[in-house]
């Protein structure tokens, strides 16, 4: 197995520094996106006759937000079959990640879970199925023509996972890539297997973890090193175990804290921090 399928994950567990605790920001970008899965599954669902709807969520993590596509497809398949007057089909979910993902966490929420989706569905919807599918999907991890959804949030910047070689260099090159929406467009295109039916682009701040986690009355009374601290959280919840593996877990803190210094300067040069996420939807083409 390849070292950098073990290492490249999220921060386990529920602790302080765990992703569990620090993802209000991918939680809010798959709010944004649910719009365009909505319009997606849709135009599926009433095109294509389904019994057992197959959907694939890629790099699926851990924490809160691991079941969260998982709901928001019942919630939708649930209405669509409803106003069709169709019966509802059975689901079955795979949740993909890395060998080294937390999939415990995940397992041990799913019986909660199951109890809040029949206490709202009951019998109105069909039965639910959920597999955890470990491996990197840059290698094939389902049969041909499988699947008829497939979601992936927070996992396609992973441009390349070939850690070994960066091991070898003096100096440590993250192995990360955001593209712009021209550079995406123009990688699907030119790759020609699908159809690309939605592209756009949502700017959040880096503040939104704080926004979600204080009222707006306690955010304005926060300094400067209190807001950086929230931000150095939510990077280290997912680059912590990759930096472990490269220069050990003694350094962490001592790390973390530097960066925590350097967000402070950029926030006393700016007003707003700010990122672009982009929402892809695509179509399979026959």
């Amino acid at each position: 197995m390849d070292r950098q399928q073990v290492v490249l994950h999220m921060n386990h567990g529920m602790g302080d520094n765990s992703y569990a605790h620090n993802s209000i920001i991918q939680k809010k970008v798959m709010r944004e996106a649910k719009g365009i899965v909505e319009e997606s599954m849709m135009r599926l669902y009433t095109i294509i006759p389904i019994h057992c709807f197959k959907v694939a969520d890629l790099g699926c993590s851990s924490g809160p937000n691991a079941l969260q596509l998982v709901s928001n497809v019942i919630d939708i398949v649930h209405t669509t079959t409803c106003n069709l007057n169709l019966k509802p089909p059975i689901f079955q979910f795979f949740l993909n990640d890395l060998f080294g993902n937390d999939f415990n966490s995940i397992f041990k929420s799913l019986p909660q879970f199951s109890e809040i989706i029949e206490e709202k569905k009951g019998h109105k919807c069909g039965a639910c199925f959920i597999n955890a599918t470990p491996g990197t999907f840059y290698k094939s991890l389902f049969p041909n023509n499988f699947l008829h959804f497939v979601h992936s949030s927070f996992s396609l910047h992973w441009l390349s996972q070939n850690l070994i070689e960066a091991i070898k260099l003096e100096c440590f090159d993250l192995p990360l890539y955001d593209p712009t929406i021209e550079e995406a467009k123009e990688v699907i295109e030119d790759e020609g297997s699908f159809t690309l039916q939605r592209l756009e682009s949502v700017i959040l701040d880096w503040s939104t973890n704080i926004k979600e986690a204080v009222d707006d009355d306690n955010n304005n009374k926060l300094d400067l090193n209190t807001k950086a601290e929230f931000t150095t959280k939510f990077i280290r919840a997912a680059l912590e175990p990759l930096l472990k593996a490269k220069f050990g877990e003694e350094i962490m803190d001592e790390l973390f804290v530097r960066y925590k210094n350097k967000i402070v300067q950029l926030i006393m040069g700016v007003k707003i921090l700010e990122f672009p996420t982009l929402i892809i939807s695509l179509i399979k083409k026959v």
